[in-house]
């Protein structure tokens, strides 16, 4: 049965998704790591025809005859420009080599492909004021779990971050491996602190704007507001690693 496939990623992360490729023409996805084939299941409902990764291919349960094990730190098992689009869902962040991981998937999906990258942003004026009075970024707390929130007590959340990704390191990978980021999406906005919020807002596109004014994503509502990073890339002609 398939019916009860575990998302493994925040609320609204694969309805995004889902919306993103919903909009392109049908083809072939990668889906890396896909988990138990939540969104490759949903996909799959939609026209695309999808191949499912992930290094524990024996946990994968949605079952389409096109399930390879894939280790996120290694090469894929694909030739060059095999798939039309490639998704990373909450994957990125698991492992030690990010920039090797969007070499693969550049490799392997065709010029003029996209490839859709979620993963937590620590760039919100949220995580920007854990990190000034707890000195870690949220989602990457290395001391352990707090008995005190619900979601340590889930058994995904075992499985640990170990490399927070910053907006600007995301668009240098994706530059650098060949693609240009169209749009960047989230599933839901974070607000804490109600009366000073938009005062910190304010404070922070001011001094911000004059060093990045022609990045249209670094001093946006997604950026400072969005729980998760939802990244829309294209493949351009050339590569400029």
């Amino acid at each position: 049965m398939t019916t009860d496939l575990k998302k493994y990623s925040s609320e609204g992360i694969h309805e995004k998704v889902l919306g993103c490729l919903e909009a392109f023409p049908r083809g072939f996805v990668l889906d890396v790591p896909s988990g138990q084939g939540a969104i490759s299941k949903e996909l799959e409902k939609l026209g695309f025809k999808v191949f499912l990764g992930d290094i524990a291919r024996q946990n994968i349960l949605y079952k389409n005859w096109r399930c390879v094990q894939i280790d996120m730190e290694k090469p894929f098992p694909f030739k060059e420009k095999t798939f039309d689009y490639g998704v990373c869902v909450e994957g990125i962040e698991h492992i030690e080599n990010p920039y090797g991981l969007v070499r693969e998937f550049a490799r392997v999906i065709k010029k003029g492909g996209y490839l859709i990258i979620t993963t937590p942003n620590v760039m919100t004026i949220k995580s920007r004021l854990r990190f000034l009075f707890y000195s870690y970024l949220d989602y990457f707390r290395y001391i352990g779990p707090i008995p005190s929130e619900e979601r340590h007590r889930i058994e995904e959340h075992e499985h640990h971050h170990l490399n927070p990704l910053f907006y600007p390191e995301i668009k240098f990978i994706l530059q650098k491996c060949g693609f240009a980021i169209e749009r960047i999406e989230t599933n839901r906005m974070v607000k804490r602190w109600k009366l000073l919020f938009p005062l910190i807002k304010w404070f922070t596109k001011h001094k911000t704007r004059k060093k990045y004014p022609k990045d249209p994503f670094y001093i946006s509502d997604m950026i400072l507001e969005g729980e998760d990073l939802i990244v829309i890339a294209k493949k351009s002609d050339g590569r400029n690693d």
